[in-house]
């Protein structure tokens, strides 16, 4: 009999000790997924008020919504950091250069975590175009810093392009003979169709005011694989890069990677800006070469008349 009573208080003390423990751990499940929830809803606040500032080309409120050493990789596969490119926004529109109107619109899908202070957003763009418009997917990395979420990342998966008519034809009003003025360099340019008006050649030599003349061949022509329209470019330097294009309103925003003469890796973004049929701008952006930066080309290309 005293057994059973020793096993009887026993259970009974265990209950008592079990019991608390068991609503403490619901309570702090709770409260954890009450956290989650309102970290959750501040992520699709911020990612709702990031597009509608980006939709209006509020440099300064995007910019704030990224992290310092944030990055992004585009459905092409090139790397940014992303305040270095808004920074050379800022310098253009200082400059009184031409900024295409955003053409991107995403959605989210799902936001999960993998630590209470970091996310990841998963969900869909559509890029529109001359040339059609695009869809793909990305993943944005949020981090909480001093209690408010900001951007860390984001990657793009390839886009997947529906079948297009090559858009090349929409480039012809670049044939001809140009020549260009800038602060620090001068350009003469030509370009002519290819038999079968199947690719544009184009003849360039840069002629910077403290240097020798560059010049170099670039070939444009459509890629019915990766349906994409994309150039191959060698300079007398012995460097050469390959760029896909993107049409963005009134602009050609040119995706380039390439290397110099002694194997050094480049990268950067050139944007043609077409103003009428006889003017247009040429403007690097975030250019690098070998992880520092490159030089800037700022043009203003005009058409030679004829006889000139």
């Amino acid at each position: 009999m005293r057994f059973y009573l020793v096993q009887l208080v026993a259970l009974c003390c265990s209950i008592n000790l079990i019991g608390p423990a068991a609503g403490l751990a619901e309570e702090s499940a709770a409260t954890r997924q009450a956290d989650a929830s309102a970290d959750e809803k501040a992520i699709r606040e911020a990612g709702d008020a990031y597009r509608a500032a980006f939709a209006k080309g509020d440099l300064e409120a995007v910019a704030a919504f990224w992290a310092a050493n944030a990055d992004l990789v585009d459905q092409t596969g090139h790397a940014f950091k992303v305040q270095a490119l808004i920074e050379q926004a800022r310098k253009r529109a200082e400059a009184g250069g031409q900024i295409p109107p955003p053409q991107r619109k995403s959605t989210t899908l799902s936001i999960r975590f993998i630590t209470p202070d970091v996310a990841l957003e998963d969900g869909t763009f559509e890029r529109g175009g001359e040339d059609g418009s695009r869809q793909g997917r990305y993943t944005a990395v949020w981090v909480k810093r001093n209690g408010k979420w900001l951007l860390d990342g984001e990657r793009e998966s390839p886009v997947n392009a529906p079948a297009v008519e090559d858009p090349l034809p929409s480039l012809a009003w670049m044939v001809g003979e140009w020549t260009a003025t800038g602060d620090d360099q001068s350009a003469e340019m030509s370009c002519t169709w290819g038999p079968g008006k199947t690719y544009l050649l184009r003849q360039i030599t840069l002629k910077p005011k403290n240097g020798d003349p560059i010049t170099a061949t670039q070939w444009i022509g459509w890629d019915p694989i990766q349906e994409q329209l994309r150039s191959f470019l060698f300079d007398s330097r012995g460097g050469f890069n390959d760029g896909v294009w993107t049409n963005e309103g009134d602009a050609w925003v040119v995706r380039n990677k390439g290397t110099t003469r002694d194997g050094t890796r480049s990268s950067g973004v050139m944007l043609y800006s077409r103003i009428d049929d006889n003017t247009w701008t040429i403007e690097s952006l975030e250019d690098e070469v070998d992880g520092q930066p490159g030089p800037e080309i700022n043009l203003r290309v005009t058409r030679k008349k004829a006889g000139r």
